[in-house]
């Protein structure tokens, strides 16, 4: 059993109640909805309550028949740090060196 704190089991059950209302606004079974991402009917149940053993690539899957697919896209992107790139942008060499030795 994986072990997950309440914040994430929250999430989860979160996700699993979007996937169960969506599938429901397509009036689809789970039976139907299941056999479409490649899943068991008892095993989508499990997405549907949130369980933390369901691998990912069920969930892109089911967010790509249901296009929200690109939702997925801002998961762990690294957030810009504006004073980071201040503080790079600062330091890069302002200009270009002279040759040195040549023409003379």
């Amino acid at each position: 059993m994986i072990n997950v704190n309440r914040d994430v089991e929250s999430l989860l059950k979160q996700l699993g109640d979007r996937l169960k209302c969506a599938r429901l606004a397509r009036n689809e079974s789970q039976n139907v909805f299941s056999a479409r991402i490649g899943l068991t009917r008892q095993s989508y149940s499990k997405m549907e309550k949130g369980v933390a053993s369901i691998p990912i690539g069920y969930w892109l899957a089911a967010s790509d028949i249901l296009d929200r697919l690109q939702t997925w896209q801002e998961v762990l992107v690294e957030r810009e740090d504006l004073f980071e790139q201040f503080e790079q942008q600062r330091l890069k060499r302002k200009r270009a060196s002279r040759t040195r030795g040549r023409g003379k």
